[in-house]
């Protein structure tokens, strides 16, 4: 029996396309695609929003290793009062790859080059894997097209999410263990075992959704399909070894990141994500209006469009299909069952096509789930959270179904090479989403060149900031994290892809700088009477303790995102606490922190944690979503009984329940099965003692398990089972002799 047991056809074909001319069109067709990027790289970054972490984290590694001397998988400088923060979401290949760029260009051209990069390598080494394996090279060159300007890749691109860009190892790895399954030496089993770290070793995502679900099918296939594999002692023993070696080189790096995000509060609502972004069957095959060349005859679907960008394009599509039934049956089943799988587990917990699916189980309704759904109940993998990412590996033998099609239908003359011409400028423009390529602003503001060698300033607090697991916060804690690449002073905020514990008390958890987190309720209100006043001592004394020495207000933020009111709002009461700005320009204001020599704590009331940010009815009261439970904390109280009365919003039938603890003391337990959904209704509590000095009021709800969210609402919501809490107020009880306040 022929040992080449994965092969597409066994002619060879006289048409040689040479590797340095085939790199070369992969940078031209890069540039052309990524424009202007490539004459911006000094000022503008490749992509947005997570682009500007990666910016820091690269910086970051360097800067630990070369100057702190210490490990960068711990950071001191962000979160900041906060210490010794795990950096669990790293990209090694990346960060440590980027050292040598860095010091030559700076951490912005260094991490524009990478992207770049990733792009032309993608396509080259998928070439040489296709090149392996049909011994055709034009068709191998436009596989090479189809996988590095796929829709998974442009949009990885365009978010900035630098690990999940790193795609070009993935193909490098198929080339060597095609390699190896051809001859067995020892040269062929370490270059697969270095290929296959380099794949775990660029992003956590790409170690699971394509090396665990590759070696999973392949083991299957192996079984069911071709023993032989296996059954070779040389090909056996050669994937023991790789596995072992590479295992041995990987977990270093994943086991301190697995124990820590287990522990992360922010891990546990990773489940929702599992529902939120799944990928709907049809949004692999009907354009949106995010696709370039096919917007303008694109409709609106029930499908969510933040996630239906992995369309595959039509040529891609129908090359595809000819390549499945044209391709050999030993070569048809691995990578057609590999298509197979990730195609459905890219589908997530439920399937959906053109909207969630249902079947009626008698009198109630339940999803159709997918095979999905099991991995998402195992520990430790439930953190993964983007099953559409699997995508990546639908496109991946997608590109290599449609290089087979094409090797069977071109020839060596002309109007083929004119053909593969035509199909590398044609294909990508069915599968990018913008024309000109995303790059954003990356000038560092005025204002931190004169921090940067004052010694006098201790830590940076950046306004606006607040809950960075909501937009638009956390882009505003990308964007600080990079200013500090340039003055390298400790700051307040802060946002990793897990974000540790408590990472966001210190502001969000202290009356004053709550306030300056959410600055609309200085225009609007809030749940609760806000005395900003009363605020000013705790808010100066904490930042007094934290060494805070400057606030930097970014005005236009503020103006970007919330309303030019709220940004006035804003900046007169930072003046009012801390006089007028050191540093003011247009797109800045710089305070100086004054100190209180012996601050006045009065009885306040302010929100603890549990409570999302604020919204408002069409009338202009304040309400908030709450989770399971939400705080409303009292500092420097004077004991005495009070009423309580707040409004409820109860938009969902299963919530029938709310219990009020306080100081984890049961208060009472409310029945609201009588506020019809969706009305709101105002409960009293009419004599609650309130005791000296510090409590907490906790509003506590039962909500459901995440999985059954479309269940009332057709679509994914976190807040589905929870309640709106609006005018919270606290009061004399009637009868009462001593004032709570």
């Amino acid at each position: 029996m022929d040992d080449k047991v994965i092969t597409v056809h066994n002619e060879l074909s006289s048409f040689k396309l040479p590797l340095w001319l085939a790199f070369l069109l992969y940078c031209m067709l890069t540039l052309g695609f990524t424009y202007p990027a490539v004459l911006h790289l000094g000022s503008r970054v490749i992509g947005g929003g997570d682009a500007f972490m990666f910016l820091w984290d690269i910086w970051w590694f360097k800067y630990a290793i070369f100057t702190l001397h210490t490990n960068p998988l711990v950071n001191t400088t962000i979160y900041y009062p906060m210490h010794n923060i795990p950096m669990v979401w790293s990209t090694p290949v990346n960060e440590l790859g980027s050292i040598p760029l860095q010091f030559m260009f700076g951490n912005l051209i260094a991490y524009n080059l990478l992207i770049v990069t990733h792009f032309i390598l993608s396509g080259f080494f998928m070439f040489l894997f296709l090149r392996k394996l049909l011994r055709n090279d034009l068709p191998s060159f436009i596989g090479g097209v189809i996988y590095t300007f796929s829709t998974y890749h442009f949009v990885a691109g365009n978010v900035g999410t630098l690990g999940l860009t790193t795609i070009e190892f993935i193909p490098l790895f198929l080339y060597a263990f095609i390699r190896f399954i051809d001859e067995q030496t020892i040269r062929h089993v370490l270059l697969m075992t270095c290929c296959a770290i380099l794949v775990a070793l660029s992003d956590p995502y790409l170690a699971i959704y394509f090396l665990g679900t590759f070696s999973i099918v392949f083991v299957l296939y192996a079984l069911f399909a071709e023993r032989q594999l296996l059954l070779h002692e040389k090909r056996f023993w050669g994937f023991v070894v790789s596995g072992v070696l590479t295992a041995a080189a990987v977990l270093p790096f994943y086991l301190p990141m697995v124990g820590t995000v287990e522990s992360l509060h922010s891990a546990r609502f990773a489940a929702k994500d599992a529902v939120l972004y799944s990928e709907d069957l049809l949004g692999y095959f009907i354009p949106t209006h995010t696709t370039f060349l096919w917007r303008k005859f694109s409709i609106n679907y029930n499908f969510n469009p933040t996630i239906a960008h992995y369309f595959i394009g039509y040529i891609v599509l129908v090359l595809g299909i000819i390549g499945i039934f044209k391709s050999t049956p030993r070569f048809k089943v691995l990578f057609l069952a590999f298509l197979l799988t990730a195609l459905v587990l890219s589908l997530g917990p439920y399937l959906q096509v053109n909207g969630p699916m249902f079947f009626n189980e008698g009198k109630r309704y339940a999803m159709i789930p997918m095979p999905y759904y099991l991995i998402w109940k195992i520990p430790i993998l439930d953190f993964l959270r983007f099953p559409n990412r699997y995508s990546l590996d639908v496109e991946l033998m997608l590109s290599v179904f449609a290089a087979s099609a094409l090797d069977v239908m071109m020839r060596r003359n002309a109007s083929t090479i004119i053909a593969a011409a035509v199909l590398a400028v044609v294909i990508p423009f069915e599968t990018i989403t913008h024309i000109p390529f995303t790059a954003s602003n990356a000038v560092i503001p005025s204002v931190y060149k004169s921090l940067k060698t004052n010694p006098a300033v201790k830590v940076i607090y950046d306004l606006p900031s607040g809950n960075d697991l909501t937009l638009p916060y956390v882009n505003y804690a990308y964007k600080y994290m990079y200013y500090q690449t340039y003055h390298h002073k400790p700051i307040v905020y802060g946002h990793l892809p897990r974000t540790p514990n408590h990472g966001n008390d210190f502001t969000l958890l202290n009356p004053l700088l709550q306030v300056f987190s959410e600055p609309e309720v200085l225009n609007y209100g809030d749940i609760i009477q806000r005395e900003v006043g009363d605020y000013v001592p705790y808010g100066l004394t904490a930042l007094k303790h934290a060494g805070v020495s400057v606030i930097i207000l970014h005005k236009t933020f503020l103006s970007t995102d919330f309303d030019k009111p709220t940004e006035q709002a804003l900046y007169k009461r930072l003046v009012r606490i801390f006089g007028h700005p050191v540093f003011e320009d247009q797109r800045t204001a710089m305070f100086s922190v004054r100190r209180l020599s012996k601050p006045v704590l009065k009885p306040i009331t302010y929100l603890g944690e549990g409570w999302y940010e604020p919204k408002y009815y069409q009338n202009g009261v304040a309400y908030r979503w709450m989770s399971n439970d939400a705080e409303i904390r009292l500092s420097h109280w004077k004991g005495g009984y009070a009423a309580i009365e707040f409004s409820v919003f109860r938009p969902f039938t299963k919530v029938k329940n709310l219990d009020v603890f306080l100081d984890a003391t049961l208060l009472t337990h409310l029945d609201i099965s009588s506020i019809v959904p969706p009305h709101v209704g105002t409960i009293t509590i009419p004599s609650v003692y309130l005791p000296d000095g510090k409590s907490t009021i906790v509003l506590h709800v039962e909500q459901g398990p995440y999985e059954p969210f479309f269940m009332e609402s057709g679509f994914p919501d976190v807040n589905l089972y929870s309640l709106a809490i609006s005018q919270v107020v606290i009061k004399p009880a009637q009868g009462s002799s001593r004032d709570t306040r």
